[in-house]
């Protein structure tokens, strides 16, 4: 009987903590520079491919394990000038992006900008080696 409890309570930790260290991106420093900056231009060449346009960002949000990383972001244009949507379709100026390490180097996995509705929803599901503490606590986005 203790070898049957044992076991539950092994599997129920693993499922509950993470496999993982989590680190914080959301400021740049020295020790996460190269990672951080590979994650940033990676995204602003997928969002220049389908917006045609240059963008910084101010990162609000912005976490990852061994595997995975979330980022919220707000994004500008880099030339300074406004952003402009041809209808409502489009809620400016917020960004989020599941990346994925791949062979030492950090993908975009999922992204979505300016969405007007939480694509993101349900996330770390879909990819369960996603660790939920490199999403926010609560799931509330900005």
């Amino acid at each position: 009987m203790k070898l049957k409890s044992l076991v539950v309570l092994l599997l129920f930790s693993l499922n509950c903590y993470p496999q993982g260290k989590v680190v914080d991106y959301k400021l740049k420093t020295s020790a996460n520079e190269k990672e951080r900056t590979q994650m940033l231009d990676a995204l602003r060449v997928e969002l220049k491919k389908q917006w045609k346009l240059e963008f910084i960002f101010t990162v609000n949000y912005f976490k990852a394990n061994d595997t995975y990383a979330w980022l919220q972001a707000s994004a500008e244009r880099k030339d300074g000038k406004a952003m402009t949507f041809p209808d409502d379709a489009y809620d400016c100026c917020h960004v989020e992006c599941l990346f994925k390490k791949q062979d030492g180097k950090w993908l975009v996995l999922r992204k979505g900008a300016f969405s007007t509705d939480v694509w993101f929803d349900g996330l770390e599901k879909k990819y369960p080696g996603a660790a939920k503490l490199i999403f926010p606590e609560g799931r509330v986005y900005q």
